[in-house]
């Protein structure tokens, strides 16, 4: 039904709105919120993985939950995610939506939780296979559906070739562990700049240690540390380091120049002090990784 394309429409590009201020990342309440669309709200997902919003002959989304039951729902070495069925009917009314999905070339968004009730929404995907002796579905994210126009027809779209979805589950892969890191670690310092205590989480980022690039840059809390975006960039380019104490240090030639508030308060005013730490003592940042990094910031 048209109205349920431009409801669907509309979402896609709603998500898009948010992905330069979050990520794509949501919590589970405002995906259950759901968003006003002209007189009708629409939710996101809801109490089943496979979700149909009132009136949708087709779902909207499938959802993964890190404590949930269906431990097949992955993205796989070759692009793909397998997605298992709603329990063991094949005929279960969401089943059958999968396969309607399919058949009809219709786009949903895959929410998968990276942290604590918080979703990374990955779209738009297409059902592009059916297992129903294994009782469960692949989807691959398709490029060709993301810029969608009022009037398309889903069965009118070129599928990208497998190369090109493939390429783009391994750019949402990585994006995927990336903001997976940052929600366990932000959290980790209760949404708080560990120099600055900044507490607004928008404006934070999770800062490695040891880079990912290092085969020691492993993304683990105890890697990483909380930082508001000034900072982070500082740390990354080695104006200011932290020790195995945690104290914070700035370099020497930052310490003599003469600039406006934000380099005197927010930068050389930080010289000597501590950072804050995490609760827990095993997410706090491991000592060892803090000297092989502040090594490097004292040769800068």
């Amino acid at each position: 039904m048209q109205n349920e394309t431009a409801i669907r429409m509309a979402i896609f590009h709603w998500l898009k709105s948010w992905e330069p201020w979050n990520g794509g990342i949501f919590s589970g309440s405002e995906l259950n919120n759901g968003i006003q669309i002209d007189d009708r709200r629409i939710t996101l997902k809801g109490q089943t993985g496979i979700w149909f919003p009132q009136g949708f002959s087709v779902p909207l989304s499938i959802t993964t939950s890190n404590k949930g039951p269906y431990q097949l729902d992955d993205i796989g070495d070759d692009g793909l995610v397998t997605y298992a069925y709603r329990g063991t009917d094949p005929d279960h009314r969401d089943n059958r939506g999968l396969r309607d999905a399919m058949r009809t070339r219709t786009p949903l968004v895959y929410f998968k939780e990276v942290q604590n009730h918080k979703y990374q929404a990955i779209w738009p995907v297409i059902i592009i296979d059916d297992f129903p002796g294994q009782l469960c579905v692949r989807a691959a994210i398709d490029p060709a559906y993301r810029d969608l126009r009022p009037g398309t027809q889903f069965g009118d779209i070129d599928v990208s070739p497998l190369d090109v979805r493939r390429y783009a589950w391994g750019q949402t892969r990585h994006r995927l562990h990336q903001n997976a890191f940052r929600e366990m670690v932000v959290s980790a310092y209760d949404d708080r700049c560990a120099i600055c205590r900044l507490n607004h989480p928008e404006l934070l980022d999770a800062a490695h240690i040891i880079p990912d690039s290092d085969e020691r840059g492993t993304p683990v809390i105890p890697n990483g540390l909380s930082l508001c975006k000034i900072h982070h960039a500082a740390y990354d380019k080695n104006i200011l380091g932290i020790d195995p104490e945690y104290r914070v240090h700035i370099r020497e030639d930052i310490l003599l120049e003469r600039d406006g508030p934000m380099l005197k308060h927010g930068i050389q005013e930080l010289d000597g002090s501590s950072l804050i730490l995490p609760k827990r003592v095993a997410e706090r940042p491991d000592r060892e990784r803090l000297e092989v990094r502040f090594t490097e910031f004292r040769s800068a």
